[in-house]
């Protein structure tokens, strides 16, 4: 009866685990599936030379400056025309100023 017992047990087992891979074959396949239909961007190859990181980090100074004049700009200036006209000539001025830190 013990045995008979154990072996119903271990079939039970054998049939979840069929069950779960079969489970996780479908998973597989839908994932295929979408990954097959949605494009992937091109990957970029990535520049890590000394002058690469200087532009990054001149970029990047760039775009805190201009966060930070907006910031500024916004707490304390409540008139909208000014706060437009301030986005207005940062967006003129960022090329300028990136021309000029070269």
């Amino acid at each position: 009866m013990r045995r008979a017992a154990r072996e119903a047990e271990l079939a039970e087992r054998q049939a979840r685990r069929d069950r779960e891979q079969i489970v996780a074959a479908r998973r597989r396949a839908v994932k295929q599936t979408f990954a097959r239909a949605i494009p992937r961007p091109a990957q970029r190859s990535g520049s890590t030379g000394v002058l690469a990181a200087k532009r990054r980090r001149r970029i990047g100074l760039l775009a805190v400056g201009f966060a930070v004049v907006q910031v500024l700009t916004w707490a304390w200036t409540p008139d909208w025309g000014i706060r437009m006209a301030v986005i207005v000539a940062s967006l003129f001025a960022i090329p300028v100023v990136h021309v000029l830190s070269s």
